[in-house]
């Protein structure tokens, strides 16, 4: 058996289940900040409690303290003997806490800013931390990340739930600026029970990765660890020195990993760099993806290759498959970040195919031709287990999708608007065991409950997927056009046949069996910079049966038979004109 380091190990488990790992950090974390930690609180609130009765030295705060009170020093009787409400608490806490001047070094730390880089890829989704401090936070905003804080139960109440939210900071002591934070040991005992339920829901869905806490003071806390039975994803313990003895009961609870560290910034980031590295390696290499093109090119033109263009084809479809298939796939919980991570590998696991596909479609013979559409279709996974979140069984289509897409646009580069009608056509089998056209199931917006306003920076685009993945084409469509400005139109032509298509694929079964008319609408509904979806329209119209369209035998062959389809696009069109 291979034995890993275990940062190793959680570099590999933070690249193949992005967003399965939670982080539950301590005062340790912000030390560098120059944040004290709890002790180092407990005797300087000790020098407080000498100064008011006149001393004003001691070689030694705790044994002072032993010496003059008779016991050990408690943190939470200290506090609660120099502030005696919350709201003093909170101001004594605050003088820790809060930078003086812009000199102050408490600032974000290189931990701070690692984890919020790991945050911001997607890798770490939620946070649990004992601290009152906002240092987190602050660094997350500089990678462009507004966390979800829950510093209260108030707080809990409204909060984005954990799926859908980029990053959600859990902060069970409240915040340095809130009066209701906690300290004292009565406070530390009990949670409230919407804080529990959370942490409990936390504990057993995700993974969990331990820095900077002892896991001594916090009773609730270590609580709400050992009330999880479950052992679903990891748990890791990042400690200096031997853990506590409280420590190693939750380790064996958890059946646990401890990861020796000296200290929070040189782990997280060594963690980062190891991550970076692991998701850099399954980029595809521009090099390898411009031989394969280059390679297609001759393959797919000459039927003498026709054995070695069915290799090369197979082989990057098999490459797909195998992810989709995997465990790793299936272990993705929908989320934000969850799903723009999925998005990403998946357009790096496809890139060369859906490149080669391109060119062979511009380029290839009509036995290659034939073989892309075999292509498209092995990537439905309609054979699958339907079974789990229909987001994700629906994601299992995204592959498809690009090279059905990229397909479209050599063909249309090509000006074969026969190849166009094959693929937009041709039948494909669904879950259910129906044979439906490919416009009816592979445009992006019609995946299944998957809301494309997802996609990272683009939540308030009103055609986010086109304008996404349009991004993409425009660096790839150089295999078969000549400038950007061509790429940009041949998009936006591929878009507009898969709308008028789609429209009088859907007006028949709207007709039959009642379901509402809509069409998938791309980026020309409002970008001038291209010539508008209503101006396509029109010229449709205009050109009747002499339409390139038309003649291909798409919308039934005649502006006769397509004039109904174009009647319902056009009314919905002006019910969602509003939108763009």
């Amino acid at each position: 058996m291979i034995e890993l380091e275990p940062i190793n190990s959680l570099a590999l488990t933070l690249h193949h289940a992005p967003g399965v790992q939670a982080l539950l950090l301590g005062s340790g974390i912000s030390r560098a900040a120059g944040i004290p930690t709890g002790w180092e609180i407990v005797l300087d609130l000790i020098k407080r409690l000498a100064l008011v009765q006149g001393v004003t030295d001691a070689p030694d705060w705790e044994k002072w303290y032993q010496d003059t009170y008779g016991k050990e020093p408690s943190y939470s009787e200290i506090l609660d003997a120099i502030a005696s409400t919350p709201a003093e608490r909170r101001a004594v806490i605050h003088g820790y806490i809060e930078a003086t001047d812009d000199n102050d070094i408490r600032k974000p730390t290189k931990a701070h800013r690692a984890i919020a880089k790991l945050i911001a890829a997607g890798a770490i989704r939620v946070v649990i931390t004992t601290n009152f401090d906002r240092l987190l936070e602050n660094a997350l905003r500089d990678e462009g990340v507004e966390p979800t804080v829950i510093a209260s139960v108030d707080g809990l109440l409204g909060a984005t739930p954990l799926v859908h939210s980029r990053c959600t900071i859990v902060k069970v002591h409240g915040d340095y600026m809130d009066a209701r934070i906690k300290n004292t040991e009565s406070e530390l005992e009990a949670y409230a029970d919407e804080f529990n339920a959370l942490l409990d829901r936390i504990f057993d869905e995700y993974g969990l990765v331990i820095a900077g806490w002892s896991g001594d003071w916090d009773i609730a806390l270590r609580n709400a660890i050992l009330r999880c039975s479950s052992r679903r994803y990891p748990f890791y313990w990042a400690s200096r020195g031997a853990p506590s003895k409280m420590g190693k009961d939750l380790i064996n609870h958890r059946v646990g990993t401890t990861i020796p560290v000296s200290d929070a910034d040189t782990f997280f980031t060594q963690l980062l760099h190891k991550f970076e590295a692991v998701r850099s390696s399954s980029r595809v290499h521009p090099q390898t993806a411009a031989i394969a093109v280059a390679e297609a090119k001759k393959l797919s033109r000459d039927e003498r290759l026709a054995p070695e263009w069915a290799d090369l084809l197979a082989c990057e479809v098999d490459r797909v498959s195998k992810f989709v298939r995997s465990e790793e796939y299936a272990k993705i919980v929908p989320g934000n970040e969850t799903v723009n991570a999925l998005v990403a590998e998946t357009l790096s696991r496809t890139e060369i195919l859906r490149r080669v596909i391109l060119v062979a479609s511009r380029w290839g013979n009509d036995q290659a031709f034939h073989s892309i559409k075999a292509a498209i279709s092995s990537l439905t996974f309609a054979d699958m287990h339907q079974g789990g979140y229909t987001y994700m069984i629906s994601m299992r289509r995204l592959a498809g999708s690009l090279c059905f897409y990229w397909a479209l646009c050599g063909s249309i580069a090509r000006e074969d608007y026969g190849r166009v009608r094959e693929l937009l056509t041709m039948k494909l089998r669904t879950a259910d065991e129906r044979q439906v056209p490919a416009v009816r199931v592979m445009p992006f917006n019609a995946l299944d409950s998957v809301d494309w306003k997802i996609l990272a920076g683009l939540e308030n685009n009103h055609t986010p997927a086109s304008d996404f993945f349009a991004a993409v084409f425009d660096k790839e469509a150089s295999d078969v056009v000549i400038n950007p400005n061509d790429s940009s139109m041949l998009w936006d032509d591929t878009e507009f046949v898969i709308t008028m298509q789609f429209a009088y694929d859907r007006l028949p079964l709207m007709e039959k069996s009642g379901i509402w008319f809509w069409a998938p609408v791309g980026r020309s509904a409002w970008r001038r910079a291209s010539i508008l979806l209503s101006e396509r329209i029109q010229t449709l119209l205009d050109e009747g049966d002499a339409s390139v369209i038309c003649r291909s035998g798409l919308l039934g062959g005649s502006a006769a038979k397509a004039g109904p389809a174009i009647t319902a696009l056009n009314e919905f069109l002006a019910k969602t004109v509003h939108w763009y």
